[in-house]
C-alpha cells in the first residue's frame, strides 16, 4: 500500500461515514464494549510485571554469557523487551494497571527508569495526545502541518520536519523525550511538581546507574548493554505511534471538523505485529479501544475491538505490520492536504514554487 492522498471515490466515502458518525454519541460507541473489559485485576497486573521483570533480567543475564557475535540479535530482543516495559507502565500512567493510584505511580516510576522516561511527565504529555488524537493543531504525536505552515518554516525547521516524518522516524521519541519531558515550560505550573518529582527519580538512577555500568564494563558495556537496546526501545516507540495514526484513509482533523469520537474510533489504526513483538507488546497494537477509553486494561483490548468491530466494521481501519507496510509510510514525508489527508512533500514544493 503507497501513501498518497486517498482517491476522490475513498474521500468521498469518508465524508459521508464522518457525517453519519456525528449523529452518534460517543456514549453509544463506547456502551458497544462489555462491561467486563474495564474491570481492573490487580493481581493479574502484577503477575505480568513479575514475569516480564523476570524476563528482561534472564535476557540480559543470557546476554553477558553468549559470545560476542550474538550481541545484534540480543540488542534488538531487550530493546524489544524494554518496549514492553513502557507498554505495561502506559497502563500504569492510565490507571488501568489497578484501582490504586499509588502502586501504578511505583510501578510505572520502576518500569520506566531503563528507558530514562519520567513517568508522571510522560504521563502528563501522553494524555495531552489522547485528548487532541489526531488535531491537527493541538495533537502531540506525529500531527502533519498543512504545506503553507512547511512554507514558512526556516531551512533548519523544514529539514528537522522532513527528515523526522522519513528516514529518521525511529529516531524521533528519542527527540520527542529531551524535547518534552524535561522541560519545565512544557508543563502547567499545577503539572510541574509531580513531573519534577519524576524528573529527579530519573536523573538521580541514571547519575548512578550509567557510571555504576561504565565502572563494571567500561565504555563497550555501556553502548552494549544500554545504548543500543534503548535505541531499539526507540524503533519500537516511534513505529508504533507512527503506524497508530497513520494510515492513507485517515486524516488528521483540522479545527471545526475534528471530534472526540472521529479521532478515537476513525483515527486510529489497529495493528498487528510479528509474534515476538506481540509476546513483550502487551496487545498495545490493538489501540481503537484503548483510545476510545484509556480504562481498559491491556488484557481485555482484543475483547472489546471484536465488539467494536462487530457493531462499527465501517469505521475500523486495520494494518498489519511488514517492512514494506512501513516503508511506504516512511518514504513519503507527510503533509496535510485541504481535508487533512496525506500529501506527499515534493506536491508542497511545487505549490511553494508557484508562489
Amino acid at each position: 500500500m503507497t501513501i498518497d492522498t486517498p482517491a476522490a471515490g475513498i474521500r468521498t466515502h469518508n465524508r459521508k461515514l464522518l457525517r453519519q458518525l456525528e449523529r452518534v454519541t460517543y456514549r453509544e460507541v463506547l456502551d458497544t464494549i462489555p462491561k467486563k473489559c474495564f474491570e481492573r485485576n490487580t493481581l493479574r497486573g502484577l503477575g505480568a510485571l513479575v514475569l516480564h521483570l523476570g524476563l528482561l533480567a534472564g535476557s540480559y543475564a543470557l546476554f553477558a554469557l553468549s559470545p560476542s557475535w550474538l550481541a545484534p540479535l540480543f540488542w534488538v530482543w531487550i530493546g524489544t523487551v524494554l518496549w514492553g516495559n513502557f507498554v505495561l507502565a502506559h497502563d500504569c500512567g492510565h490507571q488501568s494497571f489497578s484501582p490504586y493510584r499509588r502502586l501504578n505511580a511505583l510501578v510505572g516510576h520502576l518500569l520506566l527508569l531503563p528507558t530514562l522516561y519520567p513517568f508522571h511527565s510522560w504521563r502528563i504529555m501522553h494524555n495531552r495526545h489522547h485528548a487532541w488524537t489526531n488535531h491537527q493543531d493541538n495533537d502531540n504525536s506525529w500531527r502533519t502541518i498543512a504545506p503553507e505552515t512547511y512554507a514558512g518554516m526556516n531551512d533548519f525547521n523544514r529539514f528537522f520536519y522532513r527528515h523526522v516524518h522519513t528516514w529518521a522516524w525511529w529516531f524521533a521519541s528519542v527527540i520527542h523525550l529531551f524535547i518534552f519531558h524535561y522541560d519545565k515550560k512544557k508543563f502547567r505550573p499545577q503539572e510541574w511538581p509531580e513531573a519534577r518529582f519524576s524528573i529527579a527519580v530519573n536523573v538521580m538512577f541514571a547519575a548512578v546507574a550509567l557510571p555504576g555500568l561504565f565502572w563494571l564494563t567500561g565504555f563497550w558495556g555501556v553502548l552494549n548493554y544500554w545504548v543500543l537496546p534503548w535505541l531499539v526501545f526507540h524503533f519500537w516507540l516511534s513505529t508504533f505511534t507512527l503506524i497508530h495514526h497513520n494510515h492513507p484513509d485517515i486524516p488528521y482533523f483540522p479545527q471545526g471538523e475534528w471530534t472526540p469520537l472521529k479521532a478515537q474510533l476513525f483515527g486510529t489504526v489497529h495493528c498487528e505485529y510479528p509474534w515476538w513483538v506481540e509476546l513483550v507488546a502487551y496487545r498495545i497494537g490493538v489501540h481503537i479501544p484503548h483510545h476510545l477509553s484509556t480504562a481498559i486494561p491491556y488484557y481485555h483490548l482484543d475483547e472489546a475491538h471484536a465488539a467494536l468491530k462487530a457493531r462499527w466494521p465501517e469505521y475500523v481501519h486495520e494494518a498489519r505490520f511488514t517492512w514494506p507496510y512501513l516503508k511506504s509510510i516512511v518514504t513519503t514525508c507527510h503533509l496535510s492536504g485541504p481535508e487533512g489527508y496525506h500529501l506527499p512533500i515534493k506536491r508542497a514544493r511545487v505549490v511553494r514554487g508557484r508562489k
